[in-house]
């Protein structure tokens, strides 16, 4: 497992966090409180990021390489989380919309 996490580069780490940030948007995007979304929206990616950028550390891998990269991939990573998060979060409030404008 520690392998695998890595030999994640820049770019797919992104489209790890990206699809994982999409993926708990659609069940988050469903919920009543607003500011409960949204807040699962912003804060949820960047937990993903940090919790995969350390992981391999916390398998066992040496932690000094990895405190020097830290904020540039887990903004980086975080950002591209949370703006997908935020896509489909968007789209599941509007398709719950459309649908009770159909039952209205």
């Amino acid at each position: 497992m520690r392998h695998l996490i890595e030999s994640l580069s820049w770019a797919s780490g992104f489209f790890v966090v990206a699809a994982m940030s999409a993926v708990l948007a659609l069940f988050t995007g469903r919920l009543q409180s607003a500011a409960l979304r949204w807040v699962s929206c912003a804060f949820a990616p960047i937990a993903i990021a940090y919790c995969l950028y350390w992981s391999p550390v916390w398998l066992g891998a040496d932690s000094s390489e990895y405190s020097s990269w830290a904020g540039a991939f887990i903004v980086s990573w975080s950002v591209v989380g949370i703006l997908a998060s935020a896509a489909i979060m968007i789209g599941v409030r509007q398709d719950q919309q459309v649908k009770h404008a159909k039952d209205a």
